[in-house]
């Protein structure tokens, strides 16, 4: 009963005017956040990622050929099927949520800049480490077909040739990310930038494999740049979208969910006789086709619009804190899944007696991470003094957001 009135009080306490607060200048420092502002953590993000790790976790169990009997498997491993989109879309949004408000201050902009080119050198170097640590693990499990001894599997890892292509994506858009900055803070850049995007996702549709390292078999960059973008767009307008009234919140988190069920409808309505809602639309991941990115964005954007929408109710929530762990040290927990993906599905085809209960083996992986992510957000904290007052956390958090961008 208490759940339901304060639903009607959030959605009913609205500004009388639907819209935004007005600004009365066009440059961008007086839309975004001031520098005591950006050291705030926006412990939304920490959630929205932390969602993807769950998804992500889901979907490579699936594919491990963990079985989740017919009825699970198909809900995790196809229609809630989000984390790859996801991810990158929310990667591109913490760019523009973090970095691009401490770019305005003109003190700070060399150094934030320069803080994503060390950012971009650093997860370099993680999947280096990553792809050599997987080595092993895939030829114990005969999934190295093309192994020829470890000096030159050593030479294809550091030229890029092998060891897995979402993190060598992130490495390229993080270290664009400067330019993107510098382009959205000249006036109407950020549509320059949207129309660039579309230009080269449409002319990669073609040319999917252009200016890809040899390994990029799931993520080519010219492809996955067009949910990238986007999110770092929405970063760029965050404030504005932060300011809107509620009426309009509403508006634009239900216009995400029926687009949603739309390309639901489209890629799935075969499925209950109703071909003709598919338009003959192709959904590919690979390489990316123009309704599977839509079909992402539609699920990302709809997910961000309605959580965001309710977030003063559930912000609070136990379940909500238990994610919110996972998307603080989401980058060494992607690595982390990695491994542990490849030992679940090694168990699951010695334990095939268990059936559909190797549901179980999911259970068991998000907590194995979430202990792992906990471990280290415990580790990263400052000891505090004894004599230091401890203050209630805000809505969006106050702890500082270095490694946000994980």
């Amino acid at each position: 009963m208490n759940l339901i009135k304060r639903v009607k009080s959030l959605i009913m306490d609205r500004p009388p005017r639907w819209g935004t607060k007005r600004v009365k200048s066009n440059d961008i420092s007086s839309i975004m956040p001031s520098s005591r502002d950006s050291s705030k953590r926006d412990q939304r993000l920490d959630f929205w990622r932390g969602l993807c790790l769950v998804d992500m976790v889901l979907v490579h169990l699936y594919y491990q050929n963990v079985q989740f009997g017919d009825f699970l498997g198909q809900l995790f491993g196809n229609y809630t099927r989000f984390a790859a989109g996801g991810f990158i879309f929310i990667s591109g949004l913490s760019i523009g949520v973090i970095f691009l408000p401490r770019a305005a201050d003109i003190k700070r902009r060399t150094a934030t800049y320069r803080s994503l080119w060390r950012r971009s050198l650093y997860i370099l170097a993680i999947h280096f480490v990553s792809a050599i640590v997987l080595v092993p693990i895939l030829l114990m499990r005969d999934k190295f077909p093309t192994y020829t001894g470890p000096l030159s599997t050593l030479r294809d890892i550091f030229l890029l040739r092998d060891g897995g292509d979402l993190l060598p994506f992130y490495v390229m858009m993080v270290a664009l990310s400067p330019f993107l900055i510098m382009a959205v803070r000249i006036p109407w850049g950020w549509l320059a930038v949207l129309c660039a995007s579309i230009a080269t996702f449409i002319w990669g549709l073609w040319h999917p494999w252009a200016f890809a390292p040899a390994q990029h078999q799931t993520f080519p960059p010219i492809l996955w740049q067009g949910i990238f973008i986007p999110g770092f767009l929405l970063g760029f307008a965050w404030p504005r979208y932060n300011a809107l009234a509620q009426g309009w919140k509403i508006s634009l988190a239900g216009a995400a969910c029926i687009f949603a069920a739309w390309m639901f409808a489209m890629e799935y309505g075969w499925q209950w006789n109703m071909k003709w809602l598919s338009f003959g639309a192709w959904f590919v991941k690979v390489p990316l086709s123009t309704p599977e990115a839509l079909r992402y964005l539609s699920i990302i954007l709809a997910i961000i619009f309605t959580t965001n929408l309710i977030w003063p109710m559930m912000s609070g929530l136990s379940s909500v804190a238990f994610v919110q762990t996972l998307g603080r040290k989401s980058l060494p927990v992607y690595v982390a899944h990695l491994w542990l993906m490849e030992a679940m599905g090694a168990l699951a085809g010695k334990w095939a007696w268990m059936g559909s209960w190797q549901i179980l083996f999911a259970v068991f992986s998000v907590l194995v991470l979430w202990l792992f992510a906990l471990i280290l957000d415990i580790s990263g904290k400052p000891k505090q003094n004894a004599r230091t007052v401890v203050s209630r956390p805000q809505m969006f958090g106050p702890e500082p957001i270095a490694g946000a961008a994980q």
